[in-house]
């Protein structure tokens, strides 16, 4: 394609499309770039260009511009401030989709690179580049054939409507039209997987991948495919493509998931430290959820390892929030059940360190004095969670009984008796609630 072509494109995106390009970056030098760019090279001399230094004013742009209909492109800086931008690309593309990221750095090499496309991004410029290159990148990302855009638009908003046979006969059209197209196989099979025909799913992400080897979406839906049909092939295309984008912290889970179901457990520990370190370095918002997605995965096969990674988040964190008060409560539980419960307790202190007045913390807390034979000190913490929250146990059948049954334990039976009936209105099959109320009643009888 001529450069002039290119260069129409972008002039079409800027003048009739009233498009605008939003900037993340500190290297100012860039953005000057940017403006001459447009300016002297593409003729449009209007203001388009809006500049951030910082993630969460472009990504408030981003959204405006996205909620009243204005399309938009964005560069983003791949360090920011001496800090990657991963998160932000993340969060770009679970919330903004459509709008196409070009992703600006210094240095690449072919797993970052790899790993950005994973995220949604449309292109990589290694710095520094030419006005031409840049202008071709923005064409590319912005110019995909207008009937085959039609048509892939048409394949979203059926297969987003639950349409999945209306979906597989737009992709089997663009096929028709584009034979090679890999994406188009890609969205065959996501309508075939839908519809429930998994045998031609498996076969459609089969021929994409064959087609195009280093295209990774195809491996991904096998990956996932195989692994929804329990099939052992899911941790060979597994690990396929973390040797291919092996940033990815999310897929290292997925790998160490299988090793457990394999009873592998030291190869899948390694794995899980590769994805907590990555994890760590790239993208600190993931840590919490790859935690509790750890902590999900061997909590049943390996509690040592569940209370190893709820430490390491603990730990890793320079302040900690409210939001971490689930990290504190789901280790104490767990050091309970290993029977360590004084532990449990030094836990649930640091958690009250965050907010004194947190009732789970409380309730938890009385749990392990309960445990350890205190039940004096844990009839002052159940106490103090119900004037913190008088209502904290009203949905839950367990803590409502537990608050309960340390109240008939100590004797204590008409403080014990509403308990026992709200056990009983949540659950009226419960012979526990139901044999103590008889009790109490048959005592106050007497």
């Amino acid at each position: 394609m001529a450069q002039a072509t290119y260069d129409n494109i972008v002039r079409h995106f800027l003048e009739e499309e009233n498009g605008f390009i939003v900037y993340l970056s500190d290297d100012s030098a860039f953005a000057r770039t940017l403006r001459s760019i447009f300016h002297r090279d593409i003729g449009f001399k209007g203001e388009v260009l809006f500049t951030y230094a910082s993630q969460e004013p472009a990504l408030r742009k981003c959204r405006e511009l996205a909620r009243d209909g204005v399309p938009c492109l964005i560069f983003v800086e791949r360090m920011l401030g001496g800090e990657p931008t991963t998160d932000f690309l993340i969060r770009m593309g679970r919330e903004l989709p459509a709008v196409p990221m070009i992703l600006l750095t210094w240095e690449a090499t072919q797993e970052t690179v790899a790993y950005f496309f994973e995220l949604g991004v449309a292109r990589v410029l290694v710095k520094p580049v030419s006005a031409n290159t840049v202008i071709q990148a923005m064409a590319q990302t912005l110019n995909p054939p207008v009937f085959l855009k039609r048509l892939m638009g048409r394949y979203e908003e059926r297969f987003n409507n639950g349409d999945f046979d209306g979906a597989l006969d737009t992709a089997d059209r663009i096929l028709l039209i584009k034979p090679s197209s890999v994406q188009a196989l890609v969205m065959r099979g996501d309508a075939l997987m839908r519809i429930g025909d998994e045998d031609q799913a498996v076969q459609a992400y089969m021929t994409a991948h064959e087609a195009k080897p280093m295209y990774m979406a195809p491996l991904i839906k096998l990956a996932s495919a195989f692994r929804d049909m329990e099939d052992e092939r899911a941790l060979a295309y597994l690990k396929t493509l973390d040797e291919m984008s092996p940033l990815n912290p999310e897929r290292k889970i997925d790998i160490a998931e299988q090793h457990l179901l394999r009873n592998e457990q030291e190869e899948a520990e390694a794995y899980l430290e590769q994805g907590m370190a990555v994890a760590e370095r790239e993208t600190r918002s993931m840590v919490g959820d790859l935690t509790t997605r750890i902590v999900d995965a061997v909590f049943g096969v390996a509690p040592e390892l569940a209370v190893k990674y709820l430490y390491r988040v603990i730990d890793s964190k320079r302040r900690l929030g409210r939001d971490d008060l689930t990290h504190f409560n789901r280790l104490g539980v767990i050091l309970r059940g290993e029977g360590r419960w004084e532990e449990a307790l030094e836990v649930y202190e640091k958690a009250l360190g965050i907010d004194r007045e947190d009732p789970a913390v409380h309730y938890n807390m009385g749990l392990a004095y309960w445990e350890g034979g205190k039940r004096s000190k844990a009839l002052h913490c159940f106490e103090h969670a119900l004037k913190s929250d008088p209502l904290f146990f009203s949905s839950s059948v367990g803590a409502t009984l537990n608050i309960g049954l340390l109240y008939y334990d100590l004797r204590q039976y008409h403080d014990a008796e509403p308990f026992f009936q709200h056990a009983l209105s949540l659950d009226p099959e419960n012979r526990t609630a139901r044999k103590r109320l008889d009790a109490i009643r048959e005592r106050q009888g007497s």
